[in-house]
């Protein structure tokens, strides 16, 4: 099922509800996850201020894939930017001490 999700508060609601759906204790569920239950519970009252690379450690120990609707032109780019093409010549890139910058 996908739910969209529009502010802190509703990622920390998810992110309870998959907590319970697994029938977790919230100090359980942060030993387990690898987080302090501080962190957690300010994660799912929806503090903001989160750091992703936590927020996405709690979304992968609970199950919930996160994804991104973007434009087609994002997604090209995005494309290119991690599956490079080693046919195409990259360009360089200038800096301030360049010559031809």
């Amino acid at each position: 099922m996908e739910i969209l999700l529009g502010s802190a508060q509703e990622v920390g609601l998810l992110v309870r509800a998959a907590r319970k759906a697994e029938r977790l204790r919230q100090d359980d569920a942060a030993g387990a996850i690898g987080v302090s239950d501080v962190f957690l519970w300010k994660l799912e009252k929806g503090a903001p201020g989160v750091r992703l690379e936590k927020l996405l450690q709690v979304f992968r120990a609970l199950g919930i894939k996160l994804y991104a609707e973007v434009s087609d032109a994002a997604a090209s780019e995005y494309r290119a930017l991690t599956h490079p093409n080693p046919d195409k010549p990259r360009r360089r890139r200038r800096t301030k001490t360049d010559p031809l910058a």
